[in-house]
């Protein structure tokens, strides 16, 4: 008679305890954690149609309403285990706090009872845990650490700061306005210095004030669930990171491995192609200008193979995120680069078809300049007046190029000088005049001899042109001004006028310009 009471009991405890779940559909495999207090106390599972969530929500709420309740103590928490109906209920008094099933006792792998019994102890616990830090005292004393985690937090923001100064000004005064490495001096290596020192102490004290909050929120009861969760939250990126990087060592140290080998090898090729630059290492039809291209043509290519051989060992590189990051920048360097392309195929056209080299002196598209540099993209000319003239390899390929450096080296460089003398003057003094001109101009070479020849017989005047042979291309503009002032000196001393005089159609009684000229000179012509 007695067993059928309890058992009458039991259910109506277990009628009262289901009353409150919302009922969801197919949720027997789903899980939930009771958080109570700031404490991860167990795990539950769902059962039937009833699911974990709800269960959990539920557990919650009547722990907390024993917790605050002063008629509630824990000595009466009791666990009843019934195996007929294969449950074990844990009870406060005659009130039903939370019932263990057979699917919980399957999720945790271990019998119903001795899980029930588990369960019992970790509420009876929290509820104690709570009741202590809701008193007068626990507060008191949560006061106080709070105040002595203030003083240790600013006290220690005052070190970090006052260490940090020192080791700025240290380094300042070690390396400020010297000579360091040839990629880096002592001004920038200070100022990396005063960056990086910024960057730890801001990612120090940031640390340094999580911690502070969390133990100033766990001093109170009021917060203390909320310092949990921000200890969760802060901490659950953190393992999962360090879990990512133990997991990734061997594709990390495979990456090291083909950086490495990637890295000597460049080392190596560098070497050997700066050889070839400077004429140590010659090859039979390798120019020395074709090494620098060459070798970063080869950079290129030992690069990208790199990548491809890494690829698999970069950590997500099999997620669709980062496949799909992939996708987007290959399109839109497909769809940016096209220019950029064209004028890396048409520098690689110019570095081995060769049609000038550097220091050469030439004329691209109308522009005359030496060539400063032939780039991956441009090609950089410098003109007589020092102007510096980028001009794109793709519209340097698809134009005429005149390379005057190699006219020079097979003939020498014709510069003319083109000016118009009246007719009163003999042709025969005017080329003497020119020539004595030419003859007397820095760089002008002897052989072949330079000429002249008369272009047009004007209305009015001859015109006649002036021509030279110079080796010297990139000094044609100081040679024909130097030129254009002998000319101007020997046609003063002469008494000769350079200018083309009009007439007015009135010849009576004005004399001829026909020059006089002696029989003599026919016949020495």
């Amino acid at each position: 008679m007695l067993d059928i009471k309890k058992r009458v009991g039991l259910l109506c405890c277990l009628f009262a305890l289901v009353s409150g779940w919302a009922f969801g559909e197919e949720a027997s495999n789903s899980t939930a954690v009771v958080n109570f207090h700031g404490q991860e106390l167990f795990t539950m599972s769902g059962i039937s149609s009833v699911s974990a969530d709800n269960r959990a929500e539920i557990l919650v709420k009547r722990l907390k309403e024993n917790a605050k309740s002063p008629f509630v103590s824990t000595e009466n928490l009791t666990v009843h285990h019934d195996d007929d109906l294969k449950v074990s209920v844990i009870m406060s008094g005659a009130t039903a706090i939370c019932a263990v099933w057979e699917t919980d006792a399957a999720h945790h792998d271990m019998p119903r009872r001795e899980l029930a019994e588990n369960w019992h102890e970790a509420i009876r616990d929290v509820i104690e845990k709570y009741r202590q830090d809701h008193t007068r005292d626990s507060y008191v004393k949560g006061g106080i650490f709070a105040a002595i985690s203030t003083l240790v937090f600013l006290l220690l923001w005052v070190v970090v700061r006052f260490v940090c100064r020192k080791e700025v000004a240290l380094i300042e005064k070690k390396f400020a306005g010297q000579k360091m490495f040839k990629f880096v001096d002592g001004d920038s290596l200070v100022l990396i210095n005063g960056y990086l020192v910024r960057f730890v102490r801001f990612v120090l004290m940031l640390w340094a004030f999580i911690i502070y909050l969390n133990l100033v929120l766990s001093f109170f009861p009021w917060t203390f669930n909320l310092s949990a969760k921000l200890f969760h939250m802060l901490s659950t990126p953190i393992i999962h990171f360090g879990q990512g990087f133990v997991e990734n060592l061997p594709n990390l140290f495979a990456l090291i491995v083909i950086i490495a080998i990637t890295w000597f090898i460049l080392r190596a090729l560098k070497n050997i192609f700066a050889q070839i630059g400077v004429g140590k290492v010659r090859i039979k039809g390798f120019y020395r200008d074709w090494a620098d291209p060459t070798y970063r043509l080869i950079r290129i290519v030992a690069i990208v193979f790199a990548a491809v051989v890494a690829f698999p060992f970069i950590p997500g590189s099999s997620s669709p995120a980062f496949k799909g990051i992939s996708i987007f920048m290959g399109v839109l360097v497909s769809l940016g680069s096209t220019s950029a392309v064209g004028n890396i195929v048409a520098g690689l056209v110019l570095t081995y078809m060769r049609p000038f080299v550097s220091d050469d002196f030439v004329e691209i598209s109308g522009m005359r300049g030496t060539v400063e540099s032939r780039g991956t993209f441009s090609t950089r000319l410098k003109t007589p007046t020092n102007e510096i003239i980028s001009i794109p390899n793709a519209s340097v390929s698809t134009n005429h190029i005149i390379n005057f450096s190699r006219m020079a080296q097979r003939g020498g460089v014709n510069v003319g000088a083109i000016i118009t003398i009246g007719y009163d003057v003999p042709w025969r003094q005017v080329h003497d005049l020119l020539i004595r001109s030419a003859k007397d101009v820095k760089d002008v070479l002897e052989a072949p001899p330079p000429k002249v020849l008369q272009l047009e017989l004007g209305d009015f005047y001859v015109q006649y042109k002036l021509i030279i042979t110079t080796k010297h291309p990139e000094r044609r503009f100081m040679i024909r001004s130097k030129l254009y002032q002998n000319i101007q000196d020997r046609f003063a001393e002469a008494g000769v006028e350079i200018m083309s005089p009009h007439y007015r159609s009135n010849r009576d009684g004005e004399t001829i310009t026909i020059p006089e000229i002696d029989e003599s000179d026919f016949n020495n012509d």
